[in-house]
């Protein structure tokens, strides 16, 4: 079962940047941060994307998994 996840990162991001997210939608956050949402399997692939983030030196701000 997939659950959708919204991370929000301060500042926004490169076209780059969007790219290695394919799975997910990525908008214009609050405050001139940038939303990044979508579907997140299990605990090991939260950890992946929270390390994906971390990688490209994205810092993140708010998380929070989304109604259903």
């Amino acid at each position: 079962m997939r659950t959708r996840y919204e991370f929000v990162v301060t500042g926004r991001v490169s076209d780059t940047i969007k790219a290695a997210f394919p799975d997910f939608e990525v908008a214009d956050g609050p405050l001139g941060g940038t939303a990044i949402f979508g579907p997140v399997r299990d605990r090991a692939d939260l950890q992946g994307m929270l390390a994906r983030l971390d990688a490209l030196g994205l810092t993140l701000v708010e998380l929070r998994r989304l109604p259903d």
